[in-house]
C-alpha cells in the first residue's frame, strides 16, 4: 500500500460482508451460571492434556494471576497456642500482598510424628465463615477431627469474612476492576495460594502430603487451586461440581473464566490425583452420580486411574455435615496416611472454641477496597513497565508472559457468526493478488461511505482486492437478569476484535490472496490493532487511534477503556503495549496518537526488534 493511500481518508466499500449495514445484527447466544451443560468427552489422554493446559492458563489469566504477581514475604504472625486434648490451635495472620491480609487458624496434633500430612481448608458461604459451627456445617469440627487424626490443618477465611469484613467486602464488582483482574475470585485464589505457601513451609508439615477440602464456595476454591497447583495431592470439594450451576457468588465467577468451560472440566484437572466428589440430593449436585461423576471419571480413565476418584452421594440439604466429613476423613486417611477404609475411624465428639479465642489481630493499617485496588493496579503497571523489551530475547520473553495472557483475553468466541464474503475483483485480474481489509466503526457512516469511493478506485486500479468489514455494528444490551455476565459471555468489544481476526484468517486462506494489508478507521482502529496482534503474515497495518470524530484515545485512562473498549483483563494483559510487542517487526502506522507512555513504549518495542523504520506514529 502506498504512503499516499495509507494517509488518505478516501476509502470505499468494494467488497461487502454479511451484516455490513446497521440493519444486520450478529447472532449472540446468552450464557449464564444456571445453564445446563453436556459434559465433554475426550477421546485420548493427549486431547485432555491439551485442554487442561489451556484451562490452567485460563484460570490464572481470569484471576489476574498471569503473569504471576511477586510472592512478597508473608510475615506470618501466630497467636499463642490454645492447648486441648490431642491438638493445639493458633490464630494466623498472613500478609499475602503488602498491606493485605488473610486470617485463619492453625490446628496441630500434639505429639507423635515429626512431620505430618496437612490439610488446607476454606470455609465456604456460611454466615460465620471459618467459625461456623452448625449441624449442616461445622468448620471447627472438621479442623479438630483432622488434627486429632494426625494432620496439620489450616482453616482460613475467605475475603470479606471474619476479621477482614469491616475493610473488604466479600462481594464487589466494578468494570475498572475487571480490566485489571481485580476481583473477589482473583484475590481469594491468590490468598489460597499464599496460604498453601505458608502451610507447606511449616517445619512439621510433610509438603508431599497436602490435601484440600471445602464446601460450597470453599469447594470452588478447592477445585480451582487443585487445578493450578500441583502441591495439592488429594482433593475433596463438597457439594459444588455441577453441570447446571457453576457458582452463584462473584467470588466464584472471574471474568472470562467460563466462556467455554464448566466446573466439570475444572474439577477434572485434579486427575490423576485422588479426588472425592461429595454430593447431595438437596442442592445442584443432585445429579452427580449420573452426570458429573461419570464425566470426571472418564478423564481419570484416560490416566488409568479410575481407583483415584469416588463419589459419595448423600440425602441432605446443601451441607458439609458429619456424614460428609466422615467420607472426607476416610478418603484423606487412605491417600495421605496409607490407611484402609476399615482403619479410618468415625468423627469424635468435639467442642468448638468461642470465636473470640480464635480471632487474629488485623493491623489498623489494613487497606480498604479502594486503597487495595490502587496498590494492585500500581503493581500491575510496574510489572509491565519492568518488562519493556530492549532486544529480541527480551521481546520473546515478554511475548511468553504477557502475550499468553493477551491471547486468552481474546480467546475464540464460538457464538460469532462469520460473515459471508462477496467478492468484486479488479477487472481483468487473472492471477493471485494483493488485498486490503478495511475495518470501519460505523460511527459516521455518511463520512465513511463518501470517503470510500476514491480510495477503492485507486486500490482496484493497482490490482488489489478490497474487503470491508463493520464488525458487530450494535452494542449488545446486557440483560439485567443475567449475573456474572463477563464470566460466561464475551463483551461487544471482544467480539468485534474476534470477528476481525476471523475475517483476516478467512481472507488469508483464499488461494487468490498473496499478501494482505489491514486498515482500521475511527474507533475501529482500536479493535483492528488488537486483532492484528492475534494473527500473522499481515504485511502492513494502518489504524486510527481515536474515538468519536477527533479525540485521541487515552490509553492511560481506565474510564476510556470502560467507555470505548471494555474487555475484561485487557489492561492486566498489557493492552496495546502487548499488541505492539506481538506485531513487531511488521509495518505499523498509527494515526492520531498523542505523546505519552504508550507512544514511547511502542517506539521501544520496535527499537528492540531492530525495526524502527517499520513504525510510523502520527
Amino acid at each position: 500500500m502506498t504512503c499516499k493511500a495509507v494517509r488518505s481518508v478516501n476509502f470505499a466499500f468494494t467488497i461487502l460482508l454479511a451484516a455490513w449495514l446497521a440493519t444486520s445484527v450478529r447472532a449472540q447466544a446468552v450464557h449464564h451460571l444456571d445453564e445446563v451443560h453436556t459434559p465433554r468427552i475426550y477421546d485420548s489422554l493427549e486431547d485432555w492434556l491439551g485442554r487442561a493446559d489451556v484451562l490452567r492458563t485460563r484460570i490464572l489469566v481470569s484471576s489476574g494471576l498471569w503473569p504471576m504477581p511477586e510472592r512478597t514475604p508473608l510475615s506470618p504472625r501466630l497467636g499463642e497456642p490454645v492447648e486441648r486434648e490431642g491438638y493445639t490451635i493458633q490464630s494466623v495472620l498472613l500478609e499475602t500482598y503488602p498491606g493485605f491480609y488473610v486470617t485463619g487458624n492453625l490446628y496441630r496434633p500434639r505429639g507423635g510424628e515429626n512431620r505430618y500430612p496437612a490439610v488446607l481448608s476454606p470455609h465456604g458461604h456460611w454466615e460465620d465463615g471459618r467459625f461456623e459451627d452448625s449441624e449442616l456445617a461445622s468448620v471447627p469440627g472438621r479442623a479438630i477431627n483432622f488434627a486429632r487424626r494426625g494432620y496439620v490443618f489450616l482453616s482460613y477465611s475467605m475475603i470479606g469474612y471474619n476479621e477482614t469484613a469491616e475493610r473488604i467486602p466479600h462481594r464487589f464488582a466494578d468494570p475498572r476492576y475487571e480490566l485489571w483482574g481485580f476481583t473477589p475470585m482473583g484475590l481469594q485464589l491468590w490468598n489460597s495460594m499464599r496460604a498453601l505457601d505458608f502451610l507447606s513451609a511449616l517445619p512439621d508439615v510433610d509438603s508431599t502430603r497436602i490435601g484440600m477440602t471445602g464446601a460450597s464456595g470453599g469447594a470452588t476454591q478447592t477445585f480451582m487451586l487443585t487445578a493450578i497447583d500441583r502441591r495439592i495431592k488429594v482433593s475433596a470439594p463438597v457439594n459444588m461440581i455441577s453441570a447446571h450451576m457453576q457458582g452463584g457468588c462473584v467470588c466464584e465467577n472471574a471474568p472470562l473464566l467460563r466462556l467455554d468451560a464448566t466446573n466439570i472440566d475444572i474439577g477434572a484437572m485434579a486427575a490423576p490425583r485422588p479426588l472425592l466428589m461429595v454430593s447431595t440430593s438437596g442442592d445442584w449436585t443432585s445429579n452427580t452420580p449420573l452426570v458429573e461423576y461419570p464425566a470426571v471419571r472418564s478423564v481419570y480413565q484416560l490416566f488409568d486411574a479410575k481407583d483415584r476418584i469416588r463419589n459419595v452421594h448423600l440425602d441432605y440439604p446443601h451441607n458439609y455435615n458429619r456424614e460428609s466429613r466422615e467420607a472426607v476423613y476416610a478418603w484423606f486417611d487412605r491417600w495421605l496416611r496409607g490407611m484402609s477404609e476399615s482403619e479410618s475411624s468415625p468423627e469424635m465428639p468435639f467442642r468448638a472454641e468461642e470465636p473470640s479465642a480464635l480471632r487474629a489481630d488485623l493491623p489498623d493499617t489494613a487497606p480498604d477496597l479502594d486503597a487495595l485496588f490502587e496498590a494492585y493496579r500500581s503493581r500491575s503497571i510496574q510489572q509491565i513497565s519492568d518488562a519493556v523489551p530492549t532486544d529480541w530475547p527480551d521481546l520473546y520473553a515478554y511475548r511468553d508472559r504477557f502475550g499468553a495472557a493477551f491471547r486468552h483475553v481474546f480467546q475464540a468466541t464460538p457464538d460469532v457468526n462469520a460473515a459471508d464474503l462477496e467478492v468484486r475483483e479488479p477487472e481483468g485480474r487473472t492471477r493471485a493478488s494483493e488485498a486490503v481489509l478495511i475495518v470501519t466503526s460505523g460511527q459516521r457512516p455518511d463520512m465513511e461511505v463518501d470517503a470510500a469511493i476514491e480510495f477503492a478506485a485507486e486500490q482496484r486500479a493497482e490490482g488489489r482486492m478490497v474487503f470491508t468489514l463493520r464488525p458487530y455494528p450494535n452494542e449488545f444490551a446486557v440483560p439485567d437478569s443475567i449475573a456474572h455476565w463477563t464470566t460466561y459471555n464475551a463483551t461487544t468489544a471482544a467480539r468485534r476484535v474476534d470477528e476481525i481476526r476471523r475475517t483476516v484468517e478467512r481472507i488469508q486462506a483464499r488461494p487468490d490472496v498473496t499478501e494482505l494489508d489491514l486498515v482500521g478507521l475511527g474507533e475501529a482502529g482500536l479493535w483492528t490493532l488488537l486483532a492484528r496482534a492475534l494473527v500473522s503474515d499481515v504485511r502492513s497495518t494502518v489504524i486510527d487511534f481515536k474515538v468519536k470524530d477527533v479525540d485521541a484515545f487515552d490509553a492511560d485512562d481506565d474510564d476510556a477503556f470502560v467507555d470505548h473498549l471494555f474487555v475484561p483483563l485487557l489492561r492486566r494483559a498489557g493492552d496495546f503495549k502487548t499488541a505492539a510487542a506481538l506485531i513487531a517487526p511488521a509495518r505499523l502506522e498509527i494515526r492520531y496518537m498523542e505523546d505519552g507512555l504508550l507512544r514511547a513504549w511502542i517506539h521501544d518495542v520496535y527499537r528492540a526488534a531492530g525495526a524502527s523504520e517499520m513504525l510510523r506514529l502520527e
